[in-house]
């Protein structure tokens, strides 16, 4: 919202309730399915967390079914993403949005698990391609 306030001609909240209400809606559903699916593979997986599987002062150990389920939940993650993009150039809608950058960085990390892209998910591709291509990817 910051970022609106101080650049409105480049918007990424919405500009109405109705548009705020779906991009919210997409933002939520990108960080629990996409970034927290990825972290709770990761975070059970990784040697550089063994017994720092949870956030926060206690120490957890990992679980490697928590580590398996994660990594089903991207895949699903993936498939999912491929059929709203099949519907919609961006996620919420016909332009760019704060559930785009979240997706990207979900598809993005992906790849610190060895999960990437499916072949088959050519709408998926060609958003992902498009969001790469923005000078703020390649920054």
């Amino acid at each position: 919202m910051y970022l609106d306030e101080v650049f409105p001609e480049s918007n990424l909240t919405g500009t109405s309730p109705q548009e705020r209400a779906v991009i919210a809606m997409w933002q939520r559903d990108m960080d629990l399915n996409g970034l927290l699916a990825v972290a709770e593979c990761f975070r059970n997986s990784s040697k550089g967390f063994r017994n720092r599987a949870l956030t926060g002062a206690v120490d957890y150990e990992q679980i490697p079914e928590l580590a398996e389920r994660g990594r089903r939940r991207v895949r699903t993650f993936f498939t999912d993403l491929d059929c709203r993009l099949a519907d919609s150039e961006y996620l919420a809608g016909g332009r760019f949005t704060v559930a785009d950058i979240t997706a990207f960085v979900s598809v993005e990390f992906a790849r610190a698990i060895k999960e990437y892209v499916p072949d088959g998910a050519i709408h998926l591709k060609r958003w992902r391609d498009a969001v790469a291509a923005r000078p703020s990817a390649l920054a």
